[in-house]
């Protein structure tokens, strides 16, 4: 069995999946293996798009109208592939204080995640195949998080309120696109959703659960299937870890999942014989 390049780590918030992803990081590492981690959220990220604005040359010459003050800004940080304009707008708003904030709202009008479905499935595919081109010459095992199912099928369920069927044909695209890696993915499965997501919610801000009942119930799937509040919520994340674990025995690669069974110890335990067992 080839050595995996990649290590995919995916389940529902509060599954643990940045915990695990560091655990897989620094087990490579111990054992020789160079590891480059991505998290959720990552600016650099290699194979994803985080808070990312895509405009066409027609979007953009709108933004240079409406902002004619701000043309130097615009150029000096555009970044043009195959006839589009990508800009990095949370980084932009990180890095220059200067950076004027009606411009930067509008950008992000633009988001990837927000294009309409064929769109935004063409662009993250491109980016895949582009990530496996340069990841299948070198040396480095990539350790992503979240970034492989939970953001595409997310975005697809929730924003788009594509069938099932055209969710499962995308995730196939994309496991075909990262197939000459050899990845491993590891799926941290929740018994109780619902105690998991309240847990969630305790532990962090409470724009997190403002945010996610926005996104996830007044969006086409929520308003489809009549999801209110927190419950609602709850629901929309059994149901898409419900298919994502129906999605795992056909992947053309290694899928495991690990149960919330035992402490972090037994379930760190299990990670580690799943990277045994793929030669890691």
């Amino acid at each position: 069995m080839a050595r995996p390049r990649l290590i995919l780590v995916e389940g529902i918030p509060g599954s643990g999946k940045t915990s695990t992803a560091c655990y897989v990081r620094d087990r490579l590492e111990r054992h020789g293996a160079p590891a480059r981690l991505f998290l959720e959220g990552d600016w650099d990220h290699p194979a994803d798009f985080e808070s990312v604005a895509c405009l066409t040359e027609a979007d953009l010459a709108d933004l240079r109208a409406r902002f004619p003050d701000h043309e130097g800004f615009l150029a000096q940080h555009a970044r043009q592939d195959n006839g589009m304009w990508f800009f990095s707008y949370r980084r932009l708003q990180a890095e220059h204080e200067g950076a004027p904030d009606a411009l930067l709202d509008a950008l992000a009008q633009f988001d990837v995640y927000n294009l309409p479905a064929e769109r935004f499935q063409a662009l993250l595919s491109a980016k895949w195949r582009r990530f496996v081109a340069d990841a299948i010459g070198g040396d480095a095992v990539y350790v992503f998080e979240c970034c492989f199912l939970q953001n595409p099928i997310t975005t697809l369920l929730a924003y788009h309120n594509l069938p099932a069927d055209s969710v499962r044909r995308y995730i196939g695209t994309l496991a075909e696109i990262v197939r000459p890696l050899a990845p491993h993915l590891i799926y941290l499965a929740r018994r109780d959703v619902a105690e998991t997501l309240e847990a969630v919610r305790r532990e962090r801000p409470p724009a997190w659960a403002d945010h996610v009942i926005r996104y996830l119930t007044g969006q086409a799937y929520g308003e489809a299937h009549d999801l209110r509040g927190f419950d609602g919520v709850i629901e929309f994340y059994a149901r898409r870890q419900a298919l994502e674990l129906e999605l795992l025995p056909s992947l053309p690669f290694s899928a495991t999942a690990i149960a919330d069974v035992g402490d972090w110890a037994v379930r760190y335990q299990a990670v580690a014989a799943c990277l045994g067992d793929s030669r890691v």
